[in-house]
């Protein structure tokens, strides 16, 4: 695993078979199963599916 938690989560959406790619130059924004989100966003979807440790920060 990385020591960057977007990569994880990213990692870890992909482990449970969603496609997760970025959506072009710009690393911030991701494509999942056709929803564009952000690091945040795709951060945001890990923790709430159990997938990575969620943060009071995370909102």
């Amino acid at each position: 695993m990385s020591d960057d938690p977007f990569h994880e989560a990213v990692e870890a959406l992909r482990a449970l078979g969603l496609y997760v790619e970025p959506t072009g130059d710009d690393l911030s924004l991701w494509l999942v199963d056709g929803e564009e989100m952000s690091d945040a966003g795709s951060m945001k979807l890990a923790a709430l599916l159990g997938l990575v440790p969620s943060s009071a920060t995370i909102q």
